[in-house]
């Protein structure tokens, strides 16, 4: 949680494949094809110009993010407006939402404070025919022209799959993000449930932490001292926890992968303090979520939104299988909820014999050597994944 989810052809945003320059300070990042014709041409009238509006720039993810954005950009000759930074301030989110729109923002991509926050901004910006791209976060408060979120529900499917190849009893943790919010509340509800139903065995301790890393490393040294090695396993919705968790683990002879009294750990993020750790072995996988997906997608749909092209429901996403409607606080927008990759050691396949909503019900997982994740190109530029850390 970063707060811290083939195309129909002519009818979506289609990939290019880019090597990302180093001079912005990201290697390649090898992310699909591009093939329409001047992408970010606009009926003549010049570039096409997209406003961006982020909630912060301060971390990892979206400093990565920011990069990706600016090469894509570059590559189709999208003008970009911003970013405009909330710094957490909702009302000023919707107010620079405004002034993009005022600016001349043909389109708008937001990674929005929360996911009811931006009502007065999409109205604003749909009564001047601007359309907005949510990134990262579900909108449940008007219409938005497209969700860019890699699916929540397999990030908690993919940490289940794992845990139940290894583990069919004893006690499993689940340091639960924020149950308000979409995100922790689809990883929580798709993970739980997904042991309840894969590996019947193992009871569950839930623990909601509201994204806060001081109560989720407590919550996991209570159930470590209470528990003792009948703790099988810990699944940390966000990367944060890893920091405190991993060195608890050592101290009690659980930390090292492959040893008899190891506590798997499992987390969500692919920053590059994980790639490091997976490195290590003292920590067992990563959801990765793709700063690169995300700007290339946004991008593109933003794109499409100020050309007027129009998407459904059922049609093949970018990262995604298919296009799907989305509902959150009885507002249902159209998303494409990325399929983020699943990091592990070495390449591994895991099945689930009932899987979540629909979903697949096998998992082949991202190695850590893979130098495409988002996470390993970010630390390459900064001194390797390890030293970023």
């Amino acid at each position: 949680m970063h707060r811290h989810r083939p195309a129909p052809r002519g009818s979506r945003p289609t990939l290019r494949l880019a090597a990302v320059a180093a001079a912005l300070s990201l290697a390649a990042a090898g992310c699909g094809s591009h093939t329409t014709n001047s992408p970010g041409s606009s009926s003549g009238t010049g570039p096409i110009k997209i406003g961006v509006a982020l909630t912060y720039n301060n971390t990892a993810f979206w400093a990565a993010y920011l990069n990706y954005e600016t090469q894509y950009a570059q590559q189709d000759h999208v003008q970009l407006i911003g970013p405009l930074l909330a710094q957490a301030d909702a009302a000023l989110q919707n107010q620079q939402i405004e002034e993009l729109v005022n600016q001349g923002a043909q389109a708008i991509i937001v990674n929005p404070e929360t996911a009811t926050s931006l009502g007065p901004a999409i109205s604003y910006a749909n009564a001047h025919h601007v359309q907005l791209v949510s990134v990262d976060t579900i909108v449940g408060v008007g219409k938005v022209y497209m969700v860019v979120r890699a699916s929540n529900t397999l990030y908690g499917q993919d940490a289940c799959a794992y845990i139940t190849s290894k583990v069919q009893s004893g006690y499993v943790l689940d340091l639960e993000g924020d149950l308000a919010s979409s995100n922790g509340g689809d990883r929580s509800t798709a993970f739980e449930t997904c042991v309840a139903q894969n590996a019947p065995g193992v009871k569950l301790l839930k623990e909601p932490t509201n994204w806060t890393e001081a109560t989720a490393v407590s919550d996991a040294q209570n159930a470590a001292n209470a528990y003792g090695a009948q703790l099988k396993a810990i699944y940390a919705q966000w990367s944060s926890p890893d920091t405190g968790v991993i060195p608890l683990l050592q101290s009690k002879g659980y930390g090292k992968v492959g040893d008899p009294n190891h506590v798997i750990l499992i987390s969500d993020d692919g920053v590059p303090f994980e790639m490091c750790d997976i490195q290590k072995g003292v920590l067992d996988a990563a959801q990765s979520q793709p700063a690169n997906l995300y700007a290339q997608y946004a991008l593109q749909y933003a794109i499409d939104a100020a050309k007027g092209v129009t998407h459904k429901a059922g049609d093949p996403g970018g990262g995604a299988p298919t296009l799907e409607n989305v509902t959150y606080n009885g507002d249902t927008n159209l998303a494409d909820p990325i399929v983020a990759p699943f990091v592990t050691a070495t390449q591994q396949t895991f099945t689930v014999n009932q899987p979540v909503d629909g979903l697949p019900g096998s998992l082949t997982s991202t190695p850590v050597t893979d130098q495409t994740l988002w996470g390993n190109v970010y630390g390459t530029a900064h001194g390797g994944v390890c030293a970023s850390s």
